[in-house]
């Protein structure tokens, strides 16, 4: 009967199976008293969309070694590349140049280090910060939702549960955890970063949608992971507290912006045919 369910719902059992394994691993991290052990529950964690992907699948009766060759389409346009790569670093920059307008200064001697660290993190990223969970959420749940809903409803659910699956690593900022900051402050970064979240999604859905490769959808968030740490020019101190929730406002912002200049060149259709 439970199987039976679902083959009929499997987008929403993907998620339900995302989360249980996600979460789950993500409590039990804090109460290891070990930290390389609570690293490898946190590490854990971050693959519960590959394995709900994989479970839904195997109840469908499908080959998971033909699904998963399905994800790495690699032959393609060089300008593809070039956009999974750079656009994070463009959206960076733009987010910096704002962040500087409005009255706030940028530390460019960080940045002669950071370009060093940049090319080992990306690689890095590109399987604990990329290839974890694309393949369970836009190697899954996006062709899941769009057999049934158009690009803009699909992309609102799936950036919605994306948003929300990350809700249990705020507990790890560190003025979070620490209890620098009020209940407010807390509902406000946690409300931006949802909205941030699920505005990012609209991008990986027109690539996907143009492309059909999961690999440059693992390559774009590795991207934004590797910009977002290591290429706004200012201290790991100002990453925190009243600076950090400006950026933060200032990154959904242009976010927004960007999304709407898709939404409107696409005509809602974000790549699909």
């Amino acid at each position: 009967m439970t199987y039976r369910f679902i083959r009929r719902k499997p987008f929403l059992w993907f998620s339900i199976f995302s989360y249980l394994f996600s979460w789950i691993s993500w409590l039990i991290a804090p109460l290891v008293f070990n930290e390389t052990v609570a690293t490898v529950f946190y590490t854990l964690g971050s693959f519960g969309p590959l394995v709900a992907a994989s479970i839904v699948l195997k109840e469908q009766g499908r080959s998971l070694k033909a699904w998963g060759m399905s994800l790495f389409k690699w032959r393609l346009n060089p300008g593809w590349y070039l956009f999974a790569f750079g656009y994070p670093i463009v959206l960076i920059a733009i987010v910096s140049l704002v962040y500087l307008l409005l009255g706030n200064s940028l530390d460019f001697t960080v940045l002669s280090d950071r370009l060093t660290a940049y090319l080992p993190t990306l690689l890095f990223l590109t399987v604990a910060g990329g290839g974890n969970e694309e393949p369970g959420w836009r190697g899954f749940g996006l062709p899941a939702l769009q057999r049934r809903c158009s690009p803009v409803v699909a992309t609102c659910v799936l950036g919605l549960v994306w948003a929300f699956w990350h809700l249990p690593l705020l507990a790890i900022n560190p003025d979070v955890a620490s209890g620098a900051i009020s209940t407010t402050q807390i509902l406000l970064i946690a409300g931006v970063t949802l909205v941030s979240i699920t505005t990012h999604a609209f991008w990986y859905t027109w690539l996907i949608n143009r492309t059909g490769s999961v690999l440059l959808c693992i390559i774009l968030h590795a991207s934004y992971n590797a910009a977002n740490g290591l290429l706004l020019l200012v201290p790991e101190e100002a990453l925190r507290g009243s600076s950090y929730q400006s950026l933060l406002v200032v990154m959904t912002v242009v976010l927004g912006v960007s999304v709407s200049g898709l939404l409107i060149t696409t005509k809602g259709r974000l790549g699909a045919s």
